[in-house]
């Protein structure tokens, strides 16, 4: 048997954008319902039924409903601030003792991106059939980090849900602000140097050719800079179509390179061995690990646990090489401080928090400590990094377009026998 709000019911609670809800319900003598409503939200719907005296089961957008709102995002995947804000709110209405799975319902109910409150639609859904929140939500959200899952089970197992899954949105937030400030820091010059570059290639391509045909006839030999410059503007000018060929494949090249995991991997491992650059990743490498431990270990995750997955969050292979190390030596009943210390991995101050760490049982806060020296030395050095890169670059396209004119100078002046 199935019931529906009545049509009066509906046009009275009608507004824009309504969509359609399948439910489940028990009226009052406990018999089961089931039929569609039409609501704005959530929130609306459970009150349409309410108002008629009915006990909501389970409530569910239809799939072409949501999958037209899904459309209305222009498929765009959920970022990852998306994914950080809904864990912060999911972990505030923990922390103000809301239970769980009305905390799921309240956080679906809100205009979250369409995915996201799909998927916590059915993080609901295995709650009330009786799974673990952790199976819930690495069902729903797969992409999240390893990490959060492992926070939130032992959250989960220590009554400190809430607290966990907060943490685990503020490691994400660090972890993103840490990219976002290499990225920051090398956009600028990046563009310097494009620019650069096409300035130089624009003046090879236009304006030395134009040159070259006030000096064909010259019955003087030029001067060597100046045959040089001409003859290479010459030759792009007339292979220009290659030239772009060239370039775009270039792009492409680097693109791909960029996407693929392995080449990925190998320029890291390249760029590290920079001397100012590679220090500078490294250092934030190393911030970002001990912040990662010191999340885990404030958690209730067991050390051994906490070093795999502060391991998984380094990029550098040659020091996730080191790690795997350290972790061998920590299972064979080494301190930790004396495996980091056996691997070089940190300065000895370093090495003494963790100790001090590790005799005072306050091993979170001083790996945060850590975390904290590192990001500032990390950043005191992309600094320097940046003031030496930006005149370098200057000074390297400004030195090349400077030859070219003088290449240019040279050569009218020989051809009208003028002394410089």
């Amino acid at each position: 048997m199935s019931a529906r709000p009545t049509g009066m019911v509906t046009r009275f609670f009608r507004a824009p954008m309504q969509r359609t809800f399948e439910y489940e319900a028990l009226d009052g003598s406990g018999r089961a319902l089931s039929g569609r409503l039409a609501a704005t939200h959530d929130r609306e719907a459970l009150r349409l039924l309410q108002a008629q005296s009915l006990i909501p089961v389970s409530l569910r957008l239809l799939a072409e409903t949501e999958g037209a709102v899904r459309k209305s995002f222009m498929a765009r995947p959920p970022s990852v601030q998306d994914r950080t804000l809904t864990l912060k709110q999911l972990a505030l209405l923990l922390n103000a003792g809301v239970p769980l799975v009305q905390s799921v319902s309240t956080l679906k109910a809100q205009n979250l991106h369409p995915e996201l409150g799909e998927a916590f639609g059915g993080v609901e859904r295995r709650l009330r059939s009786g799974d673990t929140f952790v199976t819930a939500l690495q069902a729903a959200l797969p992409e999240l980090p390893a990490y959060v899952f492992q926070l939130a089970a032992a959250g989960e197992a220590i009554g400190r849900l809430g607290k966990a899954l907060d943490d685990g949105a503020k490691q994400m937030e660090y972890e993103h602000q840490v990219r976002v400030n290499i990225r920051n820091a090398l956009t600028y010059p990046t563009i310097l140097m494009i620019s650069g570059i096409t300035a130089v290639l624009f003046i090879f391509i236009v304006v030395v050719p134009r040159f070259s045909s006030m000096v064909a006839n010259a019955k003087t030999p030029l001067p060597l800079l100046s045959r040089v410059v001409i003859n290479t503007g010459t030759f792009l000018n007339a292979h220009l179509n290659v030239v772009l060929l060239l370039a775009v494949a270039l792009g492409a090249s680097i693109a791909w390179a960029t996407r693929n995991p392995a080449m990925r991997l190998r320029l890291r491992e390249n760029v590290a061995r920079l001397p100012l650059i590679g220090k500078w990743l490294q250092e934030a490498d190393l911030a970002t690990w001990a912040s990662m431990l010191a999340t885990m270990l404030e958690n209730g995750v067991d050390l051994i646990k906490g070093l795999q997955l502060a391991r998984d969050s380094v990029n550098l292979p040659v020091l996730a090489r080191k790690l795997d190390q350290v972790s061998k030596l920590v299972r064979g009943g080494q301190p930790l401080s004396q495996s980091l210390a056996s691997q070089g991995l940190f300065n000895s101050t370093a090495v003494s928090l963790i100790q001090v760490g590790e005799e005072s049982g306050e091993m979170p806060t001083m790996l945060l400590s850590l975390a904290t020296l590192y990001e500032e030395l990390g950043r005191q050095r992309m600094k320097r990094f940046l003031l030496l890169l930006e005149p370098i670059a200057i000074l390297s396209i400004g030195g090349i377009i400077g030859l070219i004119v003088a290449a240019i100078m040279l050569a009218i002046t020989s051809v009208n026998q003028l002394a410089i």
